[in-house]
């Protein structure tokens, strides 16, 4: 998401490392500590401020050779499949930041002044799928920050890494602040980087098929999907300058009054791989029967990865997510038929990753990049099935690969999403438990529009759980306007994973299959609740989907629920599978 990340401003990340052959003759030095499973170094000293008419400060690093702690011995980490990192420091701060962050702030305070919640930043896991230390430099965690800070712009790289010789290192460089001689200074008085080794947790996947409800696949993973106005969620925030205002006037439920469950034959669409399909039918990403751009806020569906306490941390940086989606000609009229991701957890600002019409005969689609650097294709148009692939590492490349059927069409940038949330233990993002109530009456599920009371023991104010990110939501900002940014377009399957899928594993799913992405054993059709048996139950749930006229209940596929559905599901429910 382009939303300021709030990195630790005083902060940095690459290394000036010794070479291979030098780093062995060091190792065989008795003086010199073997490679073990972490490294930390000091920080104190690093600076981020510009002089009067000039420059601002050059780029800084400090690593574990070079300034370790305890100071004396140089220190190594060994090669692994994963690394954990973790940040601290006190600030000294001058001139218009000062304003904003007192002397005397920890890099937790910093963070949680600049964007409540955002402290989460200051630990991170990252992937290391080759599980060594091939290149010179192997980042841990890179991004690049632009935004506006006190009234002022500020662009400014931070990256945590690890040298082929395993020396750790933390550095802050490319600081563009102009007139940054009125922002002042932010100087670490005291901090360290901490750099270990992590074993990568197993990846989880989730995958949803759409079969009339928001329900996962049963067999696949802990992910959630719910409608990102669902009034469980209580009072939804306020629309563009007022993202944060608890606003009573905003409804509820319009999401799932604007959306529906379908298949491919009532909509008179070919199925994918020309097979039959159940297919969700998107909300346009506006409330179609009030045009004030506040009620636009909350329209689409909110993910919940819910993947703690098996992944650790708090954000995500690494990841894949899959849509086998149709965009129909009428929604491919206008400039933005399709918003994909929404990378913030109460869709607070434009989305990140849409798909767009430039006019030209081809599609494009970007993510967190301005309309002019998306990726075009012919792969990418309407009134055809498409397998969008996006395959993330925010933490190692700010990259983001995007694939069609299994094709790869270029690499756009990248971001985390929220994961803040564990289900165990569910806690607000300053570290207040949510009440018992609260996460029952929400269904389990964090509310993409809860704020903490603020009074817990050092939170800067009411902060958000801030562990979902939205689907098909759009609610603009003083650039593109009031948002609303999406149409309809018909979903078949959905898959998210807490993992970078590989290039190979892409190519292997190839295009949209009708029987799903990852997930797409056949289940026995008589089980109708997907309980992995056939019995009373089942027919019981048939029998309220058919007196709903669920389409579900179409069992002999003529495109109407009526008797002769009801008998053929009852015949085939006694022969059973």
């Amino acid at each position: 998401m382009r939303h300021p990340r709030v990195p630790a401003l005083a902060l940095a990340a690459q290394i000036a490392v010794p070479s291979a052959a030098l780093f062995v003759a060091q190792l065989a030095t008795p003086a010199l500590a073997q490679p073990d499973g972490e490294v930390q170094f000091d920080l104190t000293g690093m600076r981020l401020y510009c002089q009067l008419f000039g420059d601002c400060f050059p780029d800084q690093a400090k690593n574990s050779f070079n300034n370790p702690l305890p100071p004396g011995t140089p220190q190594y980490i060994l090669p692994a499949g994963g690394y954990r990192y973790q940040l601290d420091g006190v600030l000294d701060t001058s001139g218009f930041i000062n304003a904003v962050i007192p002397d005397g702030s920890t890099l937790r305070d910093m963070m949680e002044i600049l964007q409540p919640g955002q402290s989460r930043m200051l630990t991170g896991y990252a992937r290391n799928p080759s599980g060594g230390l091939p290149d010179q430099r192997n980042p841990v965690y890179l991004q690049t920050f632009t935004g506006e800070v006190v009234g002022l712009e500020l662009s400014v790289t931070l990256e945590a890494s690890i040298s082929n010789t395993g020396v750790g290192t933390f550095e802050i460089r490319d600081i563009d602040i102009p007139l940054g001689i009125l922002f002042g200074e932010v100087k670490v008085t005291s901090g360290s980087c901490l750099i270990e080794t992590w074993e990568p947790s197993p990846r989880q996947q989730t995958e949803w098929h759409f079969d009339g409800d928001l329900s996962s696949v049963p067999s696949s993973g802990p992910s959630q999907l719910r409608y990102l106005d669902d009034s469980v969620f209580g009072t939804i925030l306020g629309g563009i300058g007022n993202e944060f205002t608890p606003d009573p006037t905003i409804p509820h439920d319009v999401t799932d009054a604007q959306s529906s469950f379908s298949t491919t034959t009532a909509l008179g669409i070919p199925g994918p791989g020309g097979e039959e399909a159940t297919v969700f039918v998107t909300s346009p990403a506006r409330n179609l029967s009030d045009p004030n751009p506040d009620f636009y806020r909350g329209i689409g569906l909110a993910l919940f990865p819910s993947l703690r306490p098996e992944f650790p941390g708090a954000f995500l940086g690494q990841w894949t997510m899959i849509f086998d989606v149709y965009i129909p000609s009428a929604s491919w009229s206008t400039e933005w038929p399709l918003a994909l991701v929404h990378g913030s957890h109460n869709n607070e600002g434009r989305a990140d990753c849409l798909i767009r019409n430039p006019g030209n005969g081809n599609g494009a689609i970007g993510y967190a990049v301005e309309p002019g650097q998306y990726l075009q294709s012919s792969l990418i148009g309407p009134d055809r099935w498409m397998r969008i692939a996006l395959v993330s590492n925010f933490m190692q490349t700010n990259q983001t690969d995007i694939y069609i059927n299994g094709t790869l069409i270029g690499s756009s940038s990248s971001d985390w999403h929220y994961n803040s949330v564990d289900p165990g233990d569910p806690l607000y993002g300053d570290g207040e438990p949510v009440l018992p109530a609260d996460w029952r009456a929400w269904g389990e599920f964090p509310s993409p529009w809860a704020l903490s009371s603020g009074n817990y023991p050092g939170s800067q104010g009411p902060t958000p759980l801030a562990s979902t990110f939205g689907l098909f939501c759009d609610l603009g900002d003083a650039e593109f306007g009031p948002g609303g940014r999406s149409e309809v377009a018909y979903l078949a399957n959905l898959y998210f994973a807490d993992d970078m899928l590989t290039p190979a594993e892409i190519a292997a799913l190839g295009a949209v299959d009708a029987n799903g992405i990852v997930f797409t054993a056949d289940p026995c059709p008589q089980d109708f609740n997907g309980d992995g048996q056939v019995n009373t139950q089942d027919f019981l749930a048939y029998l309220n989907a058919w007196v709903a006229g669920d389409p579900r209940a179409d069992w002999n596929d003529d495109g109407t629920v009526n008797t002769q559905d009801f008998l053929a599901y009852l015949n085939s429910w006694v022969a059973g599978c």
